[in-house]
């Protein structure tokens, strides 16, 4: 069983569905240093000035469709145990990345963030937001009984994410299934040991 936020319906929900998927998709074709909100509008059917009535800037919005793709793609799993958890975590993490959408994505996120001072900042509000899903995810099992309640929810994540995108990113490796299972395996096996406790 998995949870997603929830969207607002009617006309609204239709406008920011149709947006984000263009910001989405615009981002795949074209990369974040190349695209504008005029391209999105055109793209979406959405007039401009609505479009910056909800999103101010052009990083805003692109960090709501990081959340949107990530919130879709890695919902926060509610399995019964530590371990299916992070299973599907890292399963997810991994349908995340090898999408058309969510490797578009990524590339800004790590490529362009390089050069790009905004794309760094969305690369630390994306993050920032996944941290605090997985802090649901360790609370659960620690009410459970089945982890200390001393592990770091943002160590436990990055544990897990660690691995694969070491693999995608730096050693340029085919990601998949069973990469995820040994990943979350792995974190979890840092988890039981201590070596993900809070430090004080």
């Amino acid at each position: 069983m998995t949870s997603t936020p929830q969207r607002p319906g009617g006309r609204s929900a239709r406008v920011r569905e149709a947006v984000l998927a263009a910001t989405a998709a615009e981002l795949s074709e074209r990369g974040f240093a190349a695209i504008t909100i005029e391209d999105i509008a055109a793209r979406s059917g959405v007039h401009k000035t609505t479009i910056y009535r909800r999103w101010s800037t052009l990083s805003q919005l692109v960090a709501d469709a990081a959340v949107e793709v990530s919130a879709t793609t890695v919902p926060i799993p509610d399995t019964g145990s530590i371990e299916s958890d992070l299973r599907e975590m890292a399963r997810s993490i991994v349908a995340l990345v090898t999408s058309e959408s969510g490797g578009a994505l990524v590339a800004a996120l790590f490529s362009d963030a390089v050069r790009t001072p905004e794309v760094a900042r969305l690369k630390r509000e994306f993050y920032s937001a996944r941290y605090e899903l997985a802090d649901i995810v360790v609370r659960r099992a620690v009410e459970r009984g089945e982890i200390s309640e001393k592990v770091s929810a943002a160590d436990l994540l990055a544990a897990v994410a660690a691995p694969i995108y070491y693999r995608l990113l730096v050693a340029d490796l085919p990601v998949d299934q069973s990469v995820a299972d040994r990943a979350a395996a792995g974190a979890l096996a840092a988890a039981h040991a201590g070596a993900l406790d809070q430090t004080e």
